[in-house]
């Protein structure tokens, strides 16, 4: 960081002169419109018949300052909900998007698709500070418009670097706070270098202990950009790299014992809060084993997991290390024409290690051990383990866009290509036994699976926006696209064969896919009203657990949508409103039918009919210049159609539960969110509350298997210091804090159903629960050169 910051200050020191003699020659407002081809393709319009919220710089730069994750920013749009595993906000987050996870909610930057093909989820973990590298970001809500990458099921989020400053700047930010959560970060651009070239680059890191013992982590991101610009062209170059050691905490606060026989409803706990109360708030059983008094008002206790030579294993850490290469060409030949170029590789490498508590070696490892009992029958042998679990990604791609406009069409076209390539791999690293880890990690550890993976994906697409009449707005969209997806060798997933021995998954996918995905629309804009309409239809292929985790299942169908949007909105002087609604029908949606695998992991499989259902609702009032109050609701019915559920059976091997129509897992009815902005001279306050409904763990509909419903507020506040003339080089200083969760409500935001069945007739469930952290804060500084 240091080298970064001399070479920033020295250009700051030998620039400036150079630049405000030559800049004049260059048209700002033309680099400026250039540098918007880039993401123009991916991002809907003003006038566009569904709904869409834009995020603008200045919002991405102040959420950069709190060390969070992007989604926790999203999360104040509507329908959006967001956690992190450690509680706090930072390393391991996610995000749904009117219910739909992150594999269904496209992702991009620059127009670059950023979800991993294969699992098709974006993880947000290797983002860390992205919002502090962005000059905007746009929410489409449903299918929306056609963009690169994997169909969107749920939403699309475009995101844009921000376009380089043609003036020396440097940034440095700095933030602290509840558990020890540490963000720094600076940034720096050299301005304009002989009237084209500008050369800008930044270095932001997050640490923190987390909430959640054993959740303490590390991450960062880098980003390098040179940029050559002309009056009708620009051609730029950006490294972003990022990194992250993060502790993990994916079992999340398990409501059971290490082998799941004792529920902590026997204890008279019902949920997070009692468990919070209890002294187990901040459990991990990734972490340390939970020990059961053994009496009912007796004392929890937890004791670490402990290496056979008397040492503590340290936690299970996800260890992921990424690096994106971007090179675009952005060309206006005239007024109505717009090129893009751009070529693109990612390189991604990436594992994490496990504590196995008494694993079973054969099913989980295939190691194939045996014993005999006291009662003479031959046991598979259990022991303690470590097992490393990693991957090897390189994504290459490349994509074109061409824009035409005049004053009734705006028309764009494009088209993209992205080759993956992955290879799948785990390792045991050592096993307590000393007699079986002698012979099978001979050389300290032992390939237990390893397989590749190719996925191929071509997509064009051509779409248009028809002005006519008065406000009047026709749109059409047409996007093509063929997938080839094929995937081999040896999984991490163990089955007895014939003679009781239990061998690899073997992986032979082989899988073309074509699609057709169109959508229309019509919108009228007039003296601040707006109505629109709109229906879109779209496809998207598997995931790949869709087919590793299938069972006795079929072959795993691609999942199609049907998407219908209309609303309407107005915008007076002083106030807005407007609501959008929705109807999202699904066919062949992937859903858990609660069956287990022969190794206890959850089932998906098609289910024919499935909808969403819903309004979304935003209102604003700004009574003074320095007062707003804003506010956004997300109101829906999220239902399956005969669906048929599994749940083991301890008396008859599994029973099999009808229902005629259920509600879909994760999927609240009403998601909440208001805001009071206070904004005077330098000081700027917000207020920001949020609701979250009931949600359910299951798509049984049980309300032994749900989250209750949620609150918690969140104060903001910062003081601007604008110097007319330097200070010490110092133009702006910044200073702020973050109050989050400020009466200190403990609360699970999100969860799962971690045992499940029936004895003697009644079904018994045990849950595990996702928790965020109670009240705590973050102060941060921000200096501007």
């Amino acid at each position: 960081m240091k080298k970064i910051i001399s070479a920033a200050m020295a250009a700051a020191c030998v620039v400036p002169s150079q630049a405000e003699n030559t800049q004049t020659k260059l048209d700002t407002t033309n680099v400026q419109n250039i540098s918007e081809v880039v993401v123009k393709a991916v991002r809907a319009p003003q006038s566009a018949p569904f709904a869409i919220t834009n995020v603008q710089k200045q919002q991405l730069q102040d959420f950069a300052k709190s060390g969070k994750e992007l989604p926790f920013l999203f999360a104040r749009t509507p329908g959006v909900l967001s956690w992190s595993e450690n509680g706090v906000g930072t390393g391991t987050t996610y995000m749904r998007l009117r219910g739909a996870a992150d594999s269904r909610i496209n992702v991009t930057i620059d127009g670059v698709p950023l979800n991993s093909p294969e699992d098709q989820c974006v993880f947000w973990a290797n983002m860390n500070s992205y919002a502090s590298l962005l000059g905007s970001a746009q929410i489409q809500r449903g299918i929306g418009t056609s963009t690169n990458g994997d169909g969107a099921f749920g939403g699309i989020i475009s995101l844009a670097t921000a376009t380089p400053a043609e003036t020396p700047a440097l940034e440095l930010t700095g933030s602290y706070g509840s558990f020890n959560t540490m963000n720094a970060g600076a940034s720096f651009s050299t301005g304009l270098l002989w009237n084209h070239l500008i050369f800008d680059g930044a270095y932001h890191e997050t640490s923190t202990d987390g909430f959640i013992h054993g959740t303490a982590g590390r991450s960062g991101s880098y980003y390098g950009g040179l940029t050559w610009l002309g009056n009708k062209y620009k051609i730029s170059y950006k490294n972003i790299g990022n990194f992250e050691k993060t502790g993990q905490a994916w079992n999340g606060v398990a409501a059971c014992n290490y082998d799941g026989d004792t529920s902590l409803r026997d204890y008279g706990m019902q949920n997070y809060t009692d468990m919070y109360e209890h002294g187990l708030g901040k459990f991990n059983s990734l972490y340390e084993e939970l020990i059961f008094p053994d009496t009912k008002d007796g004392k929890f206790t937890t004791k670490r997991y402990q290496m056979r030579d008397g040492s503590y294993w340290d936690k299970t850490t996800d260890n992921f290390y990424q690096n994106h290469n971007i090179l675009n060409f952005a060309w206006t030949p005239s007024e109505h024409w717009k090129h893009s170029v751009t070529l693109h590789y990612t390189y991604g490498y990436g594992y994490y290690k496990e504590f196995k508590q008494n694993a079973t070696l054969a099913s989980k490892f295939g190691i194939n051990e045996t014993y005999i009992n006291d009662s003479g029958k031959t046991k598979y042998t259990k022991s303690d383990a470590i097992r490393q679990k990693g991957l090897t990604q390189n994504n290459y791609g490349a994509l074109y866009n061409v824009s035409y406009t005049d004053g009734a069409w705006d028309v764009v076209g494009g088209a993209s290509m992205q080759l993956f390539r992955c290879n799948h791999w785990g390792y045991v690293t050592y096993i307590a036994d000393e007699a079986i880890e002698k012979k099978y990690l001979g050389n300290g550890k032992y390939k237990y699976y390893d397989s590749d993976a190719h996925k191929n994906d071509w997509s064009a697409f051509i779409k248009a926006n028809y002005k006519f009449g008065t406000g009047w707005n026709y749109f059409v969209d047409l996007q093509m696209r063929y997938v080839n997806y094929t995937t081999d060798g040896i999984n991490d997933r163990f089955v007895s064969d014939a003679n009781g021995k239990y061998t690899n998954q073997n992986l032979d996918v082989k899988e073309n896919y074509f699609f057709v995905n169109p959508k229309t629309g019509i919108s009228y804009t007039h003296n601040g009203h707006k109505a629109y309409a709109s229906l879109a239809y779209a496809n998207r292929e598997p995931e790949r657990n869709n087919f590793t985790n299938n069972g006795s299942y079929g072959a795993p169908s691609p999942e199609r949508l049907l998407d219908l949007e209309w609303g309407y909105q107005y915008q007076g002087k002083n106030w807005f409103a407007g609501v959008n609604f929705y109807y999202m029908n699904y066919v062949n949606q992937f859903v858990m039918t609660g069956e287990k695998s022969d190794i206890g992991e959850s089932l998906t499989t098609n289910i024919k009919n499935s909808y969403r259902l819903g309004a979304e609702i935003s209102a604003g009032w700004s009574p003074l210049s320095w007062l707003s109050f804003e506010g956004n609701a997300a109101l829906s019915q999220n239902k399956l159609k005969n669906f048929d559920e599994c749940v083991e059976d301890w008396d008859n091997g599994s029973t099999w539960n009808h229902y005629d129509k259920s509600t879909l897992a994760y999927s609240p009815s009403a998601i909440l969110n208001g805001f009071v902005d206070i904004h005077f001279a330098g000081f700027r306050a917000t207020w920001h509350t949020n609701y979250v409904s009931k949600q359910y763990l299951d798509n049984s509909e049980s309300a032994d298997r749900q989250l209750p419903c949620y609150s918690q507020t969140n104060i903001n506040a910062s003081y601007t210091f604008n110097f007319g003339k330097r200070v010490l080089g110092l133009k702006q200083v910044v200073l702020g804090a973050d109050f989050n969760n400020i009466f200190d409500h403990h609360y699970a935001a999100s969860g799962y159903v971690y045992y499940d069945w029936y004895y003697q007739g009644k079904r018994t469930s045990t849950l595990a629960y996702i928790p965020m952290a109670g009240f705590n804060c973050m102060g941060h500084l921000t200096l501007k050169f």
